[in-house]
């Protein structure tokens, strides 16, 4: 009987290999963020080893180089974390993404990447007479997200004496029972991404009315049949008013989502293609001293991101250990970001300098070009902004302009790493008064900083955000 190792699975997910006739040879949930997975691994003999990401703990594992069996990482939220995934991505043969639309970031150090959507959950139908509530809506409302503050505040007003029923801080049963007991259930994406609430509330017979993603979402959930979709809150409203006049119609596309989920989205649906993912999955992991730089990386891109506690002197020494160009970057980002340490940071950006254009590249002359403006040492932040100019192959006329201020070295900086596809960093808590930036999205915000309503700055803005619906 084959093996196979799971890390942070979901039960109904290490349920469906069982059934698959896979033995679960471990079924692992550390609460560290941090683990020895060869050490812990070392007398299970796994055929095959996959992480699930944890959206509570960030857990990063040591040792993958070691083990004989493939290794998968599933993101699930690659739309918030690709910055550090990109990097932890190496670690494995293969990383599966939830969202096709981010693919490009999660490859970007040189990750193999496959989609594979989230799944639903095998419920029993339960007719619409017997539901309580018109229209659900589950979600926490934050600072972070002001469009779903928007969106509840348009039900309210809309909908709040016609059965709404909005829910927060629930756990996942009770979030699934509100589901089970509602009729409708409009949707809100962060980013434009798929998220769990579309398969949750399909799972349950809930008809879900949702932004319209495009073909991604369709090859899902068939708009009209199996869900409804809008651009604006218009169309949105629209919807509501004719499905709670049309209640036969809207029960009948309710049903035809939750037949959906049943047919095509179950966890066992996901365990048979995770495992023909994995038959003959060629090795692709980083190994050796290219392994503890990936898992440097990430580490350091989550501290970056304020979402990864411990030692920060651990992370300077293990920074300062790690080979090659991209560690030398990601050592001068920490030094200039980290209170206290302007004069380490300035000797870091003086030896990067004196290293040559030879032994730096792109992230290292950005580091170095954006850490001296931060440290307002202006000369050294263009002179590595020229050595990459001048590195280039024939440079584009919109980066020929010579940098007279802070704000021009920055928009240049924005061109250039927008022609480089390196225009956004999702999920990543950009300050504009403290991060050295690593695209072209975080220059430009740096630069509205500098000079709040700037029309070229902020044409520039919308320019880059096009490519992405739902970031802006």
């Amino acid at each position: 009987m084959p093996r196979i190792a799971l890390v942070h699975a979901p039960r109904t997910l290490v349920q469906a290999f069982v059934d698959l006739g896979w033995d679960v040879a471990a079924d692992l949930r550390p609460e560290g963020c941090d683990l020895d997975i060869a050490r812990a691994l070392a007398d299970a003999a796994p055929d095959l080893l996959l992480q699930v990401e944890s959206l509570d703990a960030r857990l990063l594992l040591r040792g993958l180089e070691e083990l004989p069996c493939p290794t998968l990482f599933w993101a699930l939220d690659p739309h918030l974390n690709g910055f550090w995934q990109a990097a932890y991505g190496r670690l494995f043969d293969l990383t599966l993404s939830t969202q096709a639309r981010w693919h490009e970031d999660l490859t970007a150090l040189g990750a193999r990447a496959a989609h594979l959507p989230w799944f639903g959950l095998a419920r029993p139908w339960r007719p619409w007479e017997a539901r309580s509530h018109e229209i659900c809506f589950v979600g926490r409302v934050t600072a972070q997200r002001p469009a779903r503050g928007w969106l509840l505040d348009f039900l309210t007003r809309q909908y709040g004496e016609r059965g709404l029923k909005l829910a927060s801080d629930v756990n996942f049963g009770q979030m699934l029972e509100l589901y089970g007991d509602s009729r409708l259930a409009p949707n809100e994406s962060i980013m434009g991404e798929l998220n769990f609430r579309l398969f949750e509330a399909s799972s349950m017979g809930c008809l879900v009315l949702g932004q319209d993603l495009g073909p991604e979402q369709e090859a899902l959930f068939e708009p009209g049949r199996d869900m409804e979709v809008f651009s604006h809150v218009a169309g949105l409203k629209s919807l509501l008013d004719f499905l709670l006049k049309n209640p036969r119609v809207a029960q009948a596309k309710a049903r035809a989502a939750w037949e959906r989920v049943q047919r095509d989205h179950l966890p066992g649906h996901r365990a048979r293609a995770i495992l023909d993912l994995a038959e003959d999955l060629p090795r692709n992991r980083a190994q050796g001293p290219e392994a503890g730089l990936f898992l440097g990386l990430a580490r350091f891109r989550l501290w970056e991101a304020g979402r990864l506690p411990g030692d920060a002197g651990a992370l300077d020494g293990l920074l300062e250990s790690l080979p090659g160009p991209l560690a030398r970057a990601a050592q001068a980002r920490f030094l200039v970001q980290s209170p206290g340490l302007g004069s380490r940071a300035r000797a870091a950006l003086a030896a990067l300098w004196s290293a040559g254009p030879k032994a730096r590249n792109l992230d290292a002359d950005l580091a170095g070009s954006l850490g001296a403006l931060r440290l307002e040492e202006w000369e050294l932040a263009r002179g590595f902004w020229l050595a990459r100019l001048k590195a280039r192959q024939q440079p584009s006329k919109a980066l020929l302009e010579p940098p007279a201020d802070p704000r021009a070295l920055l928009r240049l900086w924005a061109r250039l790493l927008r022609e480089e596809d390196r225009g956004l960093r999702p999920g990543f808590p950009f300050d504009p008064k403290a991060h050295v930036p690593a695209c072209a999205a975080e220059c430009l915000l740096w630069a509205l900083d500098l000079a709040p309503g700037d029309t070229e700055l902020l044409r520039e803005m919308d320019g880059l955000l096009a490519s992405r619906p739902g970031l802006e």
